[in-house]
């Protein structure tokens, strides 16, 4: 209970100023629900802000001290309001998104997937509350990087790439490296909290699990139904890996929401069925995308850029189906620069001034290149005999193999997205030194809990467009179809 002050400022400033910056790119438009823009807008909100709070610090060399970050806090916000006035903007948080799939549920099935979603609400709200609050840190990465380095920010007031313990001479080679985002939001709940405790630092990991499982359903249910909208849910929060991540002080739950938002984003534009709806989508898309550079290296290195080839295909196989005009396509392609010109850009030109690597904790330059033994077993006992996944991949694989068609067309964003990051994570670990992060189950693990939400998004809508529906026939005879995908 002491905790809740500091949580509820910590996170209620990021939450208002990603709020506004959306109602700003759904403009006249609005296509989020409340409760997903709210959600949606604490991730984003909490990565914009440190960005901010970064680029301040670096640029003025103010003290990583608590006026600093409440300023800038309340800096955007207040910019972000007057902003929201002048566009008549805020009148959007009053209007409720009309919901596209009208058909009929069975109560006893929307009880049942109910029940099953507030039981393993209960079971991950004690495990966060146990993991992240009562247990003291001991997970490798977060003791000596996330957790440590927040620890080194905040006593030195800085951003320091000296670690303790660490050489001078390789310090930037190593964790240093990564994105400050995690640590600087640690920085900030530790200056609210008045001192650093493991607690209060590490219990903002909870907010990006229960993230992932708000976003994914409002991703199912513009396509589909509430019931199997929470059936997502339940199958995401089934899942015993990403739950352990999701009530750990790791970073990989955090990642994994914001790849989740840029693809389900993008994939939500494609669907749209109106000019302006289609335009907000893809202006969030671009801040999303934007915002992965800021998160791990493996956000710039791994999952940006078959982001960006898949935007790109989309805009031309849209453009080229007349679904966006040509000044529209100059509009989106313009905000997509301009969103990288403004966050990805700074960042990445920050990391080569100052000689950090891009790989994930050493240098990509550095593995050696050749075929690895074994790995191939162990990526085979990782996915179907560890119980990580429990039977998701089969299933998976089967969906593919009767849903070819529908998973290559209507649901090509997702699962192209999916299959060029699992391929070419495992071509790494088979012909790179990158290998004993296969072999130790360590990497590629972690790789599946990274698009596990987009992973269920598919699994979810081919399992949909598979269930027959009984209806009723002219001559009164039942009959089943196949439940369409939007």
């Amino acid at each position: 209970m002491m905790y809740i002050p500091t949580y509820f400022i910590g996170l209620i400033l990021p939450t208002i100023s990603g709020t506004l910056l959306l109602l700003l790119l759904e403009r006249k438009a609005p296509v989020l629900a409340r409760v997903e823009r709210i959600m949606l807008g604490c991730v984003v909100g909490l990565t914009l802000t440190m960005y901010c709070t970064f680029a301040v610090h670096i640029l003025t060399k103010l003290a990583l001290t608590l006026p600093l970050f409440l300023g800038v806090q309340c800096a955007l916000a207040l910019l972000l309001t007057i902003v929201c006035l002048q566009q008549h903007a805020l009148p959007l948080l009053s209007k409720k998104i009309p919901e596209t799939h009208h058909r009929k549920e069975r109560p006893w099935m929307i009880v049942l997937l109910s029940t099953l979603v507030a039981w393993i609400s209960i079971k991950a709200v004690t495990l966060g509350v146990v993991s992240l609050l009562l247990t003291p840190t001991y997970f490798d990465d977060t003791f000596s990087n996330w957790n440590l380095r927040g620890k080194v920010f905040y006593v030195d007031r800085a951003i320091t790439f000296l670690l303790p313990g660490a050489n001078a001479d390789t310090s930037k080679f190593g964790v240093s490296s990564y994105p400050p985002t995690i640590p600087l939001i640690k920085v900030w709940l530790a200056n609210l909290n008045g001192e650093w405790t493991e607690g209060v630092v590490n219990g903002v990991h909870f907010v990006w699990y229960i993230a992932a499982l708000v976003l994914l359903y409002f991703a199912v249910r513009r396509q589909t139904t509430h019931a199997w909208a929470l059936f997502s849910v339940y199958l995401l929060g089934c899942m015993p890996l990403y739950l352990m991540h999701g009530v750990s002080a790791y970073a990989d739950a955090f990642l994994s929401v914001h790849i989740f938002a840029a693809v389900s984003m993008l994939f939500a534009a494609v669907h749209a069925k109106l000019p302006e709806s289609r335009g907000s989508f893809l202006r969030i898309a671009a801040l999303c995308m934007a915002l992965l550079p800021f998160t791990k290296n493996e956000g710039t290195v791994v999952f940006l850029p078959p982001l960006i080839l898949i935007t790109a295909l989309t805009l031309w196989w849209m453009s080229m189906h007349a679904t966006l005009s040509s000044k529209e396509l100059r509009r989106t392609v313009l905000w997509y620069i301009g969103a990288f010109a403004l966050i990805a850009a700074p960042w990445l030109i920050f990391k080569w001034m100052n000689g950090l690597t891009f790989g994930n904790g050493k240098a990509i330059g550095s593995l050696a290149i050749g075929w690895q033994r074994y790995v191939l077993y162990s990526i085979f006992v990782n996915t179907f005999f560890e119980g990580n996944w429990l039977f998701l991949f089969p299933l998976f694989i089967v969906l593919l193999w009767r849903r070819f068609r529908t998973a290559f067309t209507i649901l090509f964003i997702p699962t192209a997205y999916f299959l060029i990051i699992y391929v070419g994570q495992g071509l790494l670990y088979l012909f790179t030194s990158l290998s004993g992060e296969a072999l130790r189950q360590t990497g590629y693990a972690r790789g599946l809990v990274h698009v596990m939400p987009v992973t269920i998004l598919i699994v979810t809508l081919l399992l949909y467009s598979i269930w027959p529906q009984i209806t009723v026939a002219k001559d009164g005879k039942k009959q089943t179809e196949p439940l369409p995908v939007a």
